[in-house]
């Protein structure tokens, strides 16, 4: 993958250096009112009545008074807040997640606001559409633009589906990651026969070229992740979220346990750490998955080197964020 920016290698000496102290959270959540409108507007196209099923169920994530929350705030007021939450848990650097395909302004507008500590992916509502490739290009060309989000369960579509190779071949010509969320969701209205990671086989065989990231460590799916790390040199895993999916298998797994089988399977040079935070009037950054995930690493005494890896080094490399960040 060329990126035209020189970064040291994993391995070097150079790169533990530049994140001696270095944190990136590489899944976070930009939400706005507008976001929520536009969201809404799409569920109740869907089916009637729906929108009113997404609000039931989504009491914990998009309440009424959260949404009256977002109400009062702008772009700027939301950026300044992130940049304090950020500062307060000495979050270097954070790569913004949209909750829909039309924030595209509102998300560059966010990231202009600070460069050096904010980037954002791309949502594609349509991802086999012809016009997902050209926004893909077109948006590539901006700085601020790290990767892209595929939701296969909500979008309803296989990520093993052909019509979406030319979106894959284009970014990996463009040196842009796709990060997919399988497995399960709080998402109401999704189809669960998109959820297995192992769709993901074919086309990173196909696109060898093109790096891929599994969220939240596959979200249930965690024995297919393991599986899918078999001779496979372009798929990362993050981390991001509570990880409470392993309340739902045979077994609840520590989280400890979870890092050390992803490790061994992956190394550590393929692990992004991540919080899926997603601030509102009260509740700021996710410390305690920032503390759980750090205390899990810790006791796992696993080398510094790797350590920094995980915690910001991967991501300064896959997300070309050297020059941004003044490394």
């Amino acid at each position: 993958m060329s990126s035209g920016i020189v970064i040291p290698r994993a391995t070097s000496t150079a790169l533990f250096d530049i994140i001696e102290f270095m944190t990136i959270d590489s899944h976070v959540h930009l939400i706005t009112a507008e976001m929520i409108k536009a969201l809404t507007a799409r569920l109740n196209r869907v089916r009637p009545g729906l929108l009113d099923r997404v609000n039931h169920m989504g009491k914990k994530l998009i309440n009424p008074g959260f949404i009256s929350f977002l109400k009062t705030m702008s772009v700027k007021k939301l950026a300044a807040m992130w940049e304090a939450e950020m500062k307060k848990n000495r979050i270097d650097h954070a790569c913004f997640l949209p909750i829909g395909g039309a924030a595209d302004d509102q998300m560059a507008e966010f990231v202009s606001y600070n460069p050096s500590k904010f980037s954002s992916y791309m949502f594609l509502d349509n991802p086999p559409a012809k016009a997902s490739v050209t926004k893909l290009r077109k948006l590539a060309k901006s700085a601020g633009f790290v990767g892209i989000k595929l939701y296969p369960s909500l979008q309803m579509i296989s990520i093993a589906d052909k019509k979406l190779f030319p979106l894959y071949e284009a970014a990996g010509e463009l040196g842009i990651p796709i990060l997919i969320h399988f497995g399960i969701t709080h998402a109401p209205h999704v189809d669960y026969r998109y959820t297995n990671p192992l769709d993901l086989q074919l086309p990173s065989k196909t696109f060898p070229g093109t790096d891929f990231i599994i969220a939240h460590f596959g979200a249930g799916f965690f024995r297919e992740i393991l599986l899918l790390g078999f001779h496979a040199e372009n798929i990362y895993i993050d981390t991001s979220g509570t990880n409470n999916w392993r309340e739902y298998l045979p077994e609840v797994m520590p989280l400890a346990k979870i890092f050390k089988r992803t490790i061994e399977v992956y190394g550590a040079e393929r692990i992004l750490y991540g919080t899926d935070t997603a601030i509102n009037d009260k509740t700021g950054y996710r410390t305690f998955v920032l503390k759980e995930q750090t205390k899990a690493l810790t006791r796992l005494k696993i080398p510094a080197k790797d350590r920094k890896l995980i915690m910001g080094g991967n991501a300064l490399k896959l997300f070309r964020l050297k020059s941004r960040l003044g490394a």
